[in-house]
């Protein structure tokens, strides 16, 4: 049985079609945006925010990753991070890291799992 707590995002099939999704969301009371994505299999999800120039990563391009595919890329200025741990690998922000949001799935459909997380229709 779910837990009350969870909000669903949706079925985790719909990441095996897409690079990424996007969910407008309130965290800890700030309006923002979610990016989930599967990475080696594994979902994942940050607050949609670099710490550089506070910007969303996919703010110039409707994409991500770097071209290699390995890390987590800002549109912006090109920063990249660790796309398992949120950590920057740029060397103006090194060692700061992503927001993370606890996920949990069951039965196919994934869900965020954090308390201070509401999303916005």
């Amino acid at each position: 049985m779910q837990d009350s707590k969870l909000k669903v995002i949706g079925p985790i099939e719909d990441l095996r079609h897409v690079s990424y999704l996007t969910r407008k969301i309130s965290f800890k009371g700030q309006t923002t945006s979610a990016l989930i994505f599967l990475f080696n299999g594994q979902a994942y999800s940050y607050v949609n925010h670099c710490m550089h120039m506070h910007r969303p990563l996919n703010c110039e391009q409707d994409a991500i990753f770097d071209d290699t595919g390995k890390y987590l890329r800002c549109s912006m200025h090109g920063f990249i991070f660790d796309p398992t741990t949120g950590e920057c690998q740029s060397p103006v922000c090194l060692g700061q890291r992503l927001q993370a949001l606890r996920l949990q799935q069951h039965d196919g459909i994934l869900y965020f799992a954090e308390k201070h997380l509401t999303p916005i229709d």
